[in-house]
């Protein structure tokens, strides 16, 4: 099975223990896969999000298979992200991020993360 996990506020807020449960998913064949975002107002810099966050994948030792940042609108991008890589389960903070993933990519089981840093 295919997971995806949120960045910001869900490996952010936790890099060990998402460290860990991608190794174990790694290891059992799954493909893992990070779904993150950018706005409006950040796009001219897309690039050098893509590779900051990438750098600190890496930094924490998080394998994954693909890091994808959806532009807005962001809740519709990531639902069709994971419709489009047969992701089964969806871990993200946002509440109307996994709605939209809920309503248009049937496949995906989502999980809402609510860690120390969630701004919600």
């Amino acid at each position: 099975m295919n997971v995806g996990i949120d960045f910001d506020y869900t490996i952010t807020d936790n890099p060990g223990f998402f460290r860990e449960l991608s190794e174990v998913l790694m290891r059992a064949s799954n493909g893992v896969y990070v779904v993150s975002s950018y706005s409006k107002a950040d796009e001219p810099m897309a690039e050098e999000i893509f590779t900051e966050k990438t750098r600190m994948l890496k930094e924490w030792g998080i394998p994954f298979k693909e890091l994808y940042l959806a532009p807005e609108p962001i809740a519709d991008n990531k639902a069709a992200y994971c419709n489009d890589h047969s992701i089964g389960l969806m871990i993200d903070d946002t509440i109307e991020n996994l709605k939209a993933i809920n309503k248009r990519a049937k496949g995906t089981v989502c999980l809402q993360y609510i860690g120390n840093a969630s701004p919600e």
